[in-house]
């Protein structure tokens, strides 16, 4: 319920505000990806008990909710990453992306399918320690790279290797 909530007050600030903010973005991007996350979990868990032959998971219409429901945050996901990459660099909306989409995708595992449960304290202060290692790690290794802004088209197409250059003469 608070996912959705702040996924509808964001919306409203990028569309309606038109407020394009890195962060913003991100989150928007994150929050569409922790949808991700459960739903291929979902589809994939229900698929594995098909193939065991258990039961048939294909019968149920939540499987076909969960599997629209991942397409759908999947398609959304990547737009919205699209135009963050169209306004920012991508020296800054990687690392943004990897600790945002990392962080959302724990959650929404820790709290939809209780993945800690059962795990004693020391190992949840474990992994919260490799993760904020792998964030740092990731924000170090994207500071040291140069800023670059590109104006132009990268690649051309007028010359391109192995092509020779033909004219064609009109009489």
């Amino acid at each position: 319920m608070f996912e959705a909530l702040l996924f509808a007050i964001l919306m409203y600030l990028y569309k309606c505000r038109n407020v394009k903010h890195i962060i913003i973005m991100m989150i928007l991007v994150a929050l569409l990806a922790s949808v991700t996350v459960i739903s291929v979990k979902a589809v994939s868990g229900m698929i594995t008990e098909t193939l065991r032959g258990s039961h048939l998971q294909l019968t149920y219409p939540i499987f076909y909710i969960m599997f629209i429901i991942m397409i759908t945050s999947c398609a959304f996901q990547i737009k919205f990453l699209n135009e963050a990459m169209k306004l920012f660099d991508a020296t800054e909306i990687v690392p943004i992306n990897y600790v945002f989409f990392t962080a959302s995708a724990v959650v929404a595992g820790i709290l939809f399918y209780e993945e800690f449960y059962g795990i004693s304290l020391v190992h949840v202060l474990m992994f919260g320690v490799g993760c904020l290692l792998a964030f740092t790690g990731v924000f170090l290794i994207a500071r040291a790279r140069p800023r670059i802004k590109m104006d132009s088209v990268f690649i051309s197409m007028e010359q391109m290797p192995g092509q020779q250059e033909s004219r064609i003469q009109l009489a």
